[in-house]
């Protein structure tokens, strides 16, 4: 009791909030609405060494949570146990996002002992109903018996910790279906489950899938999420969904002032949506309009120090933008400092 107090007041006054690595852009479970699907031969296959990664972690003192994910899947990469536990070494809360997939009983077994805060199963179910999914043998069947493995093992070794979590898309296919995933998540014994949008759409396929809107709203679909949280109390599963309405928000949440993303190729950008895995720049649809960004980084770990790339001049100015509109927010302020142009298409930037 007395070191896990000793910890958490140690990572009091740390400057950075999360440092997210990703260290895998490969993934075993096909899925069609994952960007993957939208670039083919675009997109660019790799792990993060082991090397790269430590060099990361010279500075894990500094961060509060370390969240092993990205746009891959990181039970992918051989060197996936030695991660956490340099993270953990630091007192950092470490957490991993997963499709489930790898996550066996034996590898359940060591992520445990290496003292995860949280795991996330991201479960990618576009169109099909939940119940005819779990009814056959499917990948979707495999993965919940073993996030089910995951959290027995969890009883068994008397472990408080890691917090499991699914996470599941909302889709124009899937909405009316989604329901069904609380009791799923109650019979499995997770302590949350997160219902995600299509935060980031590739082309015109995704836009026509997203069930965020901007003028007019679905009432379908909110009558989807006010069915998910009454079963979610009456269960007693934590559930968390994000608005239906895209509004601008002060500060995204991947929150660039705080918040750091470390690609699998080492370089160093404000948040995974201005660094993805593809050769060229990014495409979005974005109020049914195409754009395109440039891939955006700052720095390279594997050449620099971490804080060198963190005092870039260029890094100083794309984070004074949301610093100012954060402190305006807090001021009641008005007069907001406009999006940087590189986030003002991305509709995280508008709280999805």
């Amino acid at each position: 009791m007395l070191r896990e107090l000793f910890r958490g007041i140690n990572r009091i006054g740390r400057e950075f909030g999360i440092f997210q690595i990703e260290i895998s852009t490969y993934s075993s479970l096909e899925s069609q609405i994952h960007p993957r699907a939208a670039f083919a031969e675009q997109w660019t296959f790799q792990k993060m060494s082991l090397e790269t990664y430590q060099k990361i972690s010279r500075h894990f003192p500094l961060a509060q949570w370390v969240s092993i994910c990205g746009w891959g899947e990181p039970l992918e990469n051989e060197s996936i146990i030695p991660m956490p536990h340099l993270a953990k070494q630091a007192h950092c809360l470490t957490g991993l996002t997963t499709n489930g997939v790898n996550l066996t009983e034996n590898l359940a077994q060591q992520l445990l002992q290496e003292g995860l805060d949280l795991i996330v199963i991201s479960l990618e179910i576009e169109s099909q109903a939940i119940q005819e999914i779990l009814q056959k043998e499917s990948n979707f069947r495999h993965i919940t018996e073993q996030v089910e493995g995951l959290v027995q093992l969890k009883k068994k070794l008397r472990r408080d910790k890691p917090f499991v979590k699914l996470s599941f898309p909302m889709t124009r296919l899937n909405m009316r279906e989604l329901p069904n995933v609380v009791p799923l998540a109650a019979r499995l014994g997770v302590e949350e489950v997160i219902f995600t949008h299509l935060d980031y759409l590739p082309d015109e396929r995704w836009n026509i899938l997203r069930t965020f809107y901007h003028e007019s709203p679905t009432p379908a679909f909110q009558e989807s999420i006010d069915e998910i949280r009454r079963l979610g109390n009456r269960m007693g599963v934590g559930v968390k969904t994000y608005p239906l309405k895209a509004e601008e928000v002060l500060v995204c949440e991947p929150n660039p002032p705080r918040n750091v993303f470390f690609s699998v190729d080492g370089s160093v950008a404000p948040c995974p949506y201005l660094r993805i895995p593809k050769k060229g720049d990014i495409p979005r649809i974005f109020m049914h309009k195409e754009y395109r960004v440039p891939q955006t980084f700052f720095g390279d770990i594997n050449h620099e120090d971490f804080l060198e790339v963190w005092n870039k001049e260029p890094y100083k100015k794309f984070r004074e933008i949301y610093e100012e509109r954060s402190q305006a927010g807090m001021e009641g302020s008005s007069g907001l400092r406009p999006l940087s142009e590189l986030c003002r298409t991305c509709y995280k930037a508008y709280g999805i």
